[in-house]
């Protein structure tokens, strides 16, 4: 990430336009640190960084070797569970995806906004507008496909091949696999997004001839009025083919062949279960745009793309009613022992003694009640 340095740039200039000697930045999501030092290094009076990940002991030491130790203060936990000593004159983070719509990006930035940010104050990234367009891009849909249809080494696998066309994937699209001009149905403006969810829909007229297998999306990313970036084939500030920044591809259940003025509609939605998406696309492709004609209709989503049995399924019913197993009783026993204040080496010790199946020797039994203790407790 720090070596795409369209990304940085972007920041950079984005930055210099906002702070002052007197800003108080948070910065979430600091990773490594970059951000925050860049921000000390352009005059912000106070950064507070945000990180959940062990790399902020990276960013620690980043910061005394720069000079800036005194500016930064590190925070080694999720932005949801900090409570700052002063509000923010910025907010900066960097910790959505290919798309906006990952695990708690959303309603992470819509937290900090209401509790971190001081009246006008800024964000930055300000906005995020979803951009989609049909696609030609046979060697995309070969990484999803081929090793299911091409019955390698005489066996059929097509049974997975519906687990794979229900998932997408990042990839590289160019202008010249564009089968439909660009739409940009949706944006996100983070002062004022309050849904984490996603529900988008498009209809084309097909501009040039081809197979379609399926749709790109990115984002055109707006840092602060007049900087930003674009991954989209027709942007003029696109990023370079080396950005992190790549394309989301979806693919069709199937290639369908195209001609001009041919009619297409996508719904796109997201909806954000537990810690992550669920993503359903919808596609209907009228031959010259007449309902009575349909070429191709699909129905797809990630829940699809998950191997999930009936018993899997039924554990996750309301009706069910859970006993723990051997991994949840250890769990509950070692939780409850932290709970009672007992020493690392003596809950390995009463583990070993009841699980001795479990673990081999007393090294195996600390690992195990250290990673929880590393986990769970303060």
């Amino acid at each position: 990430m720090i070596q795409d340095t369209a990304r940085i740039d972007g920041f950079i200039r984005a930055f210099r336009r906002v702070i002052t000697p007197d800003t108080v930045v948070v910065d979430i999501g600091t990773g490594t640190g970059i951000l925050a030092l860049l921000a000390c290094q352009l005059g912000a009076r106070r950064v507070y960084a945000i990180e959940p990940d062990d790399s902020i002991h990276v960013a620690r030491e980043a910061a005394a070797a720069n000079g800036y130790a005194d500016r930064v203060e590190y925070l080694q936990a999720l932005s949801t569970a900090i409570t700052l000593p002063e509000q923010a004159d910025l907010i900066v983070s960097d910790i959505g995806g290919v798309l906006p719509w990952l695990q708690h990006h959303v309603p992470t930035i819509v937290d900090a906004r209401t509790r971190f940010l001081a009246p006008g104050g800024t964000l930055i990234p300000r906005r995020d507008t979803l951009w989609m367009a049909l696609v030609e891009a046979p060697d995309l849909y070969r990484k999803h496909a081929e090793p299911w249809d091409a019955h390698p080494y005489g066996l059929d696998l097509t049974s997975a091949r519906r687990l794979v066309v229900n998932t997408w994937r990042q990839g590289r699209i160019s202008k010249e696999q564009l089968l439909t001009p660009l739409a940009r149905p949706v944006s996100v403006d983070y002062a004022e997004v309050t849904s984490s969810n996603l529900d988008a829909a498009v209809r084309w007229t097909v501009a040039r001839s081809g197979t379609a297998h399926g749709f790109g999306a990115g984002i055109d990313r707006l840092l602060i009025e007049g900087v930003g970036f674009s991954n989209a084939p027709d942007c003029v500030d696109r990023l370079p083919p080396d950005s992190i920044y790549r394309t989301a591809f979806f693919p069709w259940s199937s290639p369908v062949s195209l001609v001009t003025g041919d009619v297409v509609t996508i719904e796109l939605r997201a909806v954000l279960v537990g810690d992550d998406y669920v993503w359903n696309w919808k596609a209907t492709v009228l031959d010259q745009g007449l309902t009575d004609r349909v070429k191709a209709r699909f129905d797809q989503s990630t829940l699809y793309g998950v191997p999930m049995s009936a018993a899997q399924l039924h554990k996750r019913s309301a009706s069910h009613v859970p006993t723990l197993n051997e991994d949840g009783t250890l769990t509950s026993l070692t939780l409850e022992l932290m709970r009672l204040s007992m020493p690392l080496r003596e809950i390995a010790g009463r583990l070993l003694e009841r699980f001795p199946s479990r673990f081999p020797d007393s090294h195996r039994a600390l690992t195990y009640v250290s990673d929880l203790s590393q986990r769970y407790s303060q």
